[in-house]
């Protein structure tokens, strides 16, 4: 007991990260009324800035030269040949943070105050795309290890428990102390934090009164951003600098958030330090002889956060705060499909031509592009018929991918793994349909909490469900097999007699995969389109247009929405069954959480609503159709994708497949007239 004593008091460093993010999080929300989800990114871009000016004496600026040809864009300022010291270091990452809290009101909250939630994510999203892709690009994805700016040295034998903890550590915790008691007495005493509560219960009150909503926003914002960039700087002394390991931390996070009620920024980060104290403590329980294989240390560790949302969303439910705004623009609309049959001659007609024209490499990306198309067709089905903002998706893709693998595998070695991977050897069609019922009640599950919560909320529940499960499941070698964690590679599926792919090393042209992937989306189009058409597509729209009004005209909304997480599931199963088929290889990193709202951001990119949106993102998908074979030109596509979201959310939230629109609406005018003058005439 000693021992995990211990490992609490080591968690009150990370605890006390998690606290700043969390408040960050809390004084953004008490300012606009919006959940940020890229309050990790916000952390990171900061803690980067501090590193290349020690190191290179670089500052970057948050953009790129997008511009092609003579005209250069600066995007960095070079103050040192050599580095500079802690201290400008330090200064030069504050103003960073600065830069980019008057940025995010300026440019994406501001904007977005008056739109829907399903907008309001949007634009999360896409600035937590932008900056996560740009620091791959401007840094790098190596992991840095680095010291910051806090004392080095131990306390040995804390409180008689034996063994240390790092200065660095509970000066964070102090720190995160501090400036949660700070806001407390901020939001209490001073003018500026008065006229936030009076902002934050009710927005139209506080507007009649003469208080600027805006300036009142930009303030907050500025707060925040200035808080997360110093919790990013301070936690390098600890904590592995990644773009993607630190835009992750906003999942504990936003747990201690929600743990403060999204208004308290005291109780927030009593929250988090209480749930890094109790990560640690409950990872040295995993050390244990009794302590069950199938449950992983780092598994147990991101499932904490999860359980902690969904006990705190599922309790409380619609009391968790709801900022409205003064006015509401509509939803994205979701149409009925009218030229569906146009759209699946298009898709066989093209896919053919691939198959009888196209290299092995452009057979590969429209293979790539065809599963994307069907794991976007499963968020169709889910964001824009149901309105659950689900970040999941792809997770509930892996699980399918990993389970089927194991269930097709029958203790031989297959492809480039040095493992034997066990398993019962069933059919490929049978072990396809029990991991994609397997994904479905994973799917399920996830969506119990969808039953109370909705919007943003929601997305909270099930980005914090991605990173669990993919530590639970796909990365648990007990349960999925030796090479779970680095590469597990896939049973070659046989339908029937027929060999659905070719040993990499033998071919690259792989037409059976063209065709098999081809059938199974024309099926998925064809069922989305008979949900749309049908009762359950107009059940669907009800409970996204108003759940109280769906149940009042006796749509059983829980029903509803467990049904809708179980279709999408399913859809989402089939793809990564499918990529699991492609690939022959399965790597944990392709279905971690940011790759999933990557997945998501392109729908939206698209059209969350239709279902030519889906097939626009799966065109635009990294090694899809139209990708590009440079990584660094496909990284610049991603952040510029995540810089379109914004715009996307911002000013047409159907997406790239309503361009179209006026066009449309105005060839429509022009035949109308001509035929009122036919008649007149």
């Amino acid at each position: 007991m000693t021992e995990i004593l211990l490992l609490c008091i080591l968690g009150v460093g990370i605890g006390g990260f998690y606290a700043i993010l969390a408040t960050g999080i809390v004084v953004g929300h008490k300012g606009s009324g919006l959940i940020n989800l890229d309050q990790g990114a916000l952390a990171m871009y900061p803690a980067y800035t501090f590193v290349t000016m020690r190191e290179t004496g670089d500052m970057y600026f948050p953009w790129f030269d997008f511009f092609p040809g003579p005209i250069d864009i600066p995007y960095k300022l070079s103050l040192s040949s050599e580095g500079v010291g802690a201290f400008p270091a330090f200064l030069a990452g504050m103003a960073m943070s600065i830069i980019l809290g008057i940025a995010v009101q300026v440019l994406i909250f501001g904007p977005l105050r008056n739109k829907p939630p399903i907008s309001k994510i949007i634009g999360s999203l896409g600035a937590l795309v932008y900056l996560t892709s740009l620091a791959s690009y401007q840094f790098g994805s190596k992991s840095k290890f680095v010291d910051g700016i806090l004392p080095e040295g131990t306390w040995n034998n804390p409180l008689g428990l034996g063994g240390g903890i790092e200065f660095s550590r509970l000066l964070m915790a102090i720190a995160a102390l501090a400036i949660g008691g700070g806001l407390f007495l901020y939001y209490k005493r001073s003018k500026m934090g008065l006229c936030t509560r009076a902002i934050e219960d009710s927005e139209i009150g506080g507007t009649l009164l003469g208080y600027s909503v805006n300036r009142i926003a930009t303030v907050n914002w500025l707060i925040s951003t200035t808080i997360t960039g110093l919790a990013g700087i301070l936690a390098l002394d600890f904590v592995t600098l990644t773009p993607t390991r630190y835009t992750l931390f906003v999942v504990p996070a936003l747990g201690a958030a929600l743990f403060g009620n999204l208004s308290s920024p005291w109780l927030a980060t009593i929250g988090g330090i209480l749930l890094g104290m109790f990560q640690s403590g409950a990872a040295g329980f995993t050390l244990k002889d009794w302590w069950p294989e199938w449950i992983p240390s780092e598994g147990l560790r991101q499932a904490i956060p999860l359980l902690v949302i969904i006990i705190i969303q599922f309790s409380k439910g619609y009391r968790l705060p709801v900022r409205g705004s003064r006015f509401a623009d509509r939803q994205p609309t979701a149409p009925k499909p009218t030229r569906w049959k146009s759209l699946c001659f298009a898709i066989t007609a093209f896919s053919l031509w691939i198959l009888a024209t196209g290299s092995s490499v452009t057979q590969g990306r429209l293979i790539t592009s065809t599963i994307a198309a069907i794991l976007m067709l499963s968020s169709v089905i889910l964001i824009g018929y149901l309105g659950q903002l689900s970040l999941a998706n792809l997770t509930f893709a892996g699980v399918a991918a990993y389970l089927s693998s194991r269930l097709a595998a029958d203790g031989s070695i297959y492809g480039f793994s040095a493992f034997a991977l066990e398993g019962p050897g069933f059919p490929s069609p049978l072990a396809m349909i029990l991991g994609v019922l397997i994904a479905v009640a994973v799917g399920v599950l996830i969506a119990i909490p969808a039953v109370r919560i909705r919007g943003l909320q929601l997305a909270v529940v099930t980005l914090a469900g991605a990173v669990a499960i993919t530590e639970m499941i796909m990365g648990n070698e007990s349960l999925i097999g030796k090479g779970a964690r680095s590469n597990l590679s896939v049973p070659p599926p046989r339908w029937f007699g027929a060999d659905i792919t070719v040993d990499p090393a033998i071919s690259r042209d792989r037409p059976a995969l063209i065709i098999f992937c081809c059938i199974w989306l024309l099926l998925s189009i064809f069922a989305v389109v008979g949900i749309r058409k049908g009762v359950t597509g107009r059940k669907f729209l009800a409970v996204r247009a108003n759940e109280k009004a769906a149940s009042s005209v006796g749509v059983n909304v829980a029903s509803a929405k467990l049904l809708g997480f179980g279709i999408a599931s399913a859809l989402a199963g089939i793809a990564g069954v499918l990529t699991a088929y492609q690939q022959t290889v399965l790597q944990i990193s392709t279905w971690d959480a940011l790759s999933g709202i990557g997945n998501v951001s392109l729908l939206f990119l698209g059209g969350v609503g239709h279902i030519g949106g889906a097939m626009i993102g799966a065109a635009l998908t990294p090694a899809g159709i139209l990708s590009t074979t440079s990584s660094e030109g496909q990284i610049l596509r991603t952040t510029a994708s995540g810089a379109l979201m914004i715009a996307i959310a911002i000013f047409r939230s159907d997406g790239l497949v309503s361009l179209a629109d006026p066009i449309k609406a105005r060839v429509r005018k022009s035949k109308a007239s001509l035929k009122r003058e036919n008649m007149d005439n």
